[in-house]
């Protein structure tokens, strides 16, 4: 699943999700990240699916990144 998927299955905002982040990430980044615009560490890359129980998929980050996500 990617970012974008989960915020809008999950009815959240980015600052929302951010905030659930440990340590938290700004909106900004993560709209960014969503858009596919923002290159992200793994560290950050954890926190992502960390922060969604595990339903964010290192492969919808990537994906989104590489343009293979609509």
């Amino acid at each position: 699943m990617t970012l974008d998927q989960y915020l809008s299955t999950a009815e959240i905002t980015a600052a929302e999700f951010g905030g659930r982040c440990d340590p938290p990430i700004s909106e900004a980044s993560i709209s960014r990240i969503r858009r596919g615009d923002q290159n992200i560490s793994r560290d950050v890359m954890l926190r992502i699916i960390a922060a969604s129980d595990g339903k964010i998929t290192a492969e919808g980050l990537l994906a989104r990144r590489q343009g293979l996500a609509a």
